[in-house]
C-alpha cells in the first residue's frame, strides 16, 4: 500500500483534503480512484489506512479508517552532514539518512567546504519523499545550514559523538565500552571534501568524540555518513 504525507493527520482526524503536489501525486501519478485505500503518515509519529471519497479538479478527500501511533525511539539520532560541492550528492546523503532513521539533519559548512549553502525547500520535500518510500512514520528534523564550529559549542559532554576518522578503531571494536542507552543526544558526522581540519578534530576531541574507523577504503563523504549510521543501526535493533 502507498504512503503518503499529510501534517494535519491527528490520532482524532475523521477526514482529510489533500490538495497541491500530494493531490497530484494521489490522482495523476498513481492514479488512485474514488474507494481505494491507501497509508497517510503525519511524519509524528501517526500513519492512518484511509479510502478516497471525492476527487475534484484541485483537490481530494479521503476517509481515515483507521490509525496507528508509533513510538519514538529514546535515542536522538542527529546527523551533522557536510555541504557538498555537488548538491546531488549531499541530497542523495540526507534521503537515505532519512529512511535509516535519523531524528534531525544539521547540514554545516567548515573551513574546507567548498560549497555554502544548500536549497532548504527542496531538502525537504526529499525528507517528506524518503518517508513515504521508506514507511517511516516519522519526518526527521530539517535545521538549517550552521558552521562547523559554532555548533559544537552547544553540545553537552554527555552527548554520544562518533565521527568517521581512519585513526580510529571500527564499530564492532567500540560498542563493548559505548552504552547508547545513557545518551540523550547521538551525534553521528564526517568531514567534507578534505576531510576535518585539525582545528575541527580537536574539538570534537574536546567534546569526547570517538573516531570510528569505516573501512580501508577511501569513501566519499555521503557514502561515509551513510556507512556510519548503518554501522551503527545494527547496534539499535
Amino acid at each position: 500500500m502507498d504512503l503518503f504525507f499529510h501534517p494535519e493527520l491527528e490520532e482524532t482526524t475523521k477526514h482529510l483534503k489533500f490538495e497541491g503536489e500530494e493531490f497530484h501525486h494521489i490522482t495523476r501519478v498513481m492514479r488512485y480512484l474514488t474507494g481505494q485505500e491507501f497509508s497517510v503518515t503525519n511524519g509524528k509519529g501517526l500513519i492512518a489506512n484511509a479510502k478516497l471519497l471525492e476527487i475534484s479538479k484541485s483537490n481530494c478527500v479521503c476517509e481515515v479508517i483507521e490509525i496507528k501511533s508509533f513510538p519514538k525511539r529514546k535515542e536522538n539520532l542527529i546527523a551533522l552532514v557536510p555541504i557538498l560541492k555537488n548538491l546531488e550528492r549531499f541530497e542523495f546523503a540526507i534521503e537515505k539518512l532519512t529512511e535509516l532513521g535519523v531524528n534531525e539533519i544539521v547540514p554545516y559548512y567548515s573551513e574546507r567546504s567548498v560549497k555554502k549553502n544548500f536549497r532548504f525547500e527542496r531538502s525537504q520535500k526529499i525528507l517528506i519523499s524518503a518517508i513515504k518510500q521508506s514507511f517511516n512514520p516519522y519526518l526527521p528534523e530539517l535545521r538549517e545550514l550552521t558552521l562547523f564550529d559554532k555548533y559544537f559549542e552547544n553540545v553537552n559532554q554527555n552527548d554520544l559523538i562518533l565521527y568517521g576518522n581512519p585513526e580510529g578503531k571500527t564499530l564492532v571494536q567500540l560498542m563493548n565500552s559505548i552504552d547508547l542507552s545513557i545518551s540523550q543526544n547521538i551525534i553521528i558526522t564526517v568531514g567534507p571534501e578534505g576531510d576535518f581540519t585539525e582545528k575541527e578534530i580537536e574539538i570534537l576531541k574536546s567534546k569526547n568524540g570517538i573516531a570510528v574507523n569505516l573501512g580501508n577504503n577511501r569513501l566519499r563523504s555521503e557514502t561515509a555518513i551513510i556507512s556510519l549510521l548503518v554501522q551503527l543501526r545494527m547496534f539499535m535493533i
